[in-house]
């Protein structure tokens, strides 16, 4: 159905109109988008007993998507980011499933991991050598010299962390898989008598953790590790190989283009150093934690 017609079939008159970004509010009760993607699933997450994103009117056939407005409560950032965290974990526990073990794709995830770090490493090998030749470093590249040793550390923990995870891989019999949304961040949560999430375009079957490490970098300034762990594992428990490949997810640093504008590229480099400080910290005290508790 087209925009018209979907709306003429609820009988739902247009009294009221506004625009957010790229969908449009309607008398305060209802959402209306083009529909991105032609899938059934929100059937699927329904007959999986998971509910929370906003109640949908249209069909999978239709041009545009249309839900209930939910009016959001004004709750405090680190509050919706737990909760995401807790419906995320039922997200996945609602919609887990094991395939037998796919050494293909695992070979994939290993090289393609790899062929980055090695992107990275070389990058700012060369960035470092280019910087180091000026006369008068600018403050970003200053900052950035001054914290290099921090993103080797990252790059080569990270790649410690996946070989750990593909020597045992190769040995598992079943792959975890689970319904993930894609793109969990604060703005994609919203509150009022439940707990809703939105923006379901990124949505796909795929590994748990590519959510956590989404949700994460989204929220980190946020966000502790061990709490987000704490909080995910109560209902869905990791193994020690899912978490050997999310810390090495986690430790890629971001790629910071120096040709971009000095405060856009100063903010960027600030924003990874404290993005790495805190990640390489949570990582050292969750360890200790884990052999701790293993040596008990």
């Amino acid at each position: 159905m087209t925009k018209d017609e979907l709306l003429n079939s609820l009988n739902i008159k247009i009294n009221k109109i506004r625009k957010i970004g790229k969908v449009t509010v309607i008398n305060n009760q209802y959402v209306l988008k083009r529909m991105n993607r032609k899938s059934h699933f929100y059937d699927y997450l329904i007959s999986r007993n998971f509910n929370n994103f906003p109640k949908i009117y249209s069909k999978v056939e239709d041009e545009y998507e249309l839900m209930d407005y939910i009016d959001e409560q004004d709750i405090p950032s680190e509050q919706k980011i737990e909760d995401m965290i807790y419906i995320m974990s039922i997200l996945h526990l609602d919609t887990t499933f094991d395939k037998p073990t796919d050494l293909d794709y695992i070979k994939e995830i290993f090289e393609k991991t790899i062929d980055e770090l090695n992107e990275l490493k070389n990058y700012y090998l060369n960035l470092q050598n280019y910087i180091e030749e000026e006369i008068y470093m600018t403050p970003s590249n200053y900052l950035l010299i001054r914290n290099i040793s921090l993103i080797y550390k990252a790059i080569d923990l990270s790649r410690r962390y996946l070989d750990k995870w593909y020597k045992e891989e190769e040995k598992i019999k079943t792959f975890r898989y689970v319904y993930t949304h894609g793109n969990l961040k604060e703005s994609h949560i919203l509150e009022n008598n439940g707990i809703y999430l939105i923006s379901w375009d990124k949505s796909k079957i795929d590994l748990p953790i590519k959510d956590i490490e989404v949700l994460y970098r989204n929220s980190y300034k946020y966000l502790d590790l061990d709490k987000l762990l704490l909080i995910y594992e109560h209902k869905y428990p990791l193994s020690i190989d899912e978490k050997n490949l999310l810390f090495s997810l986690l430790l890629i640093p971001e790629k910071i283009d120096i040709s971009d504008y000095e405060l856009s590229k100063l903010k960027r480099i600030s924003d990874l150093v404290l993005y790495l400080k805190k990640t390489y910290r949570l990582l050292e005290d969750y360890s200790k934690k884990t052999n701790n508790n293993t040596n008990k």
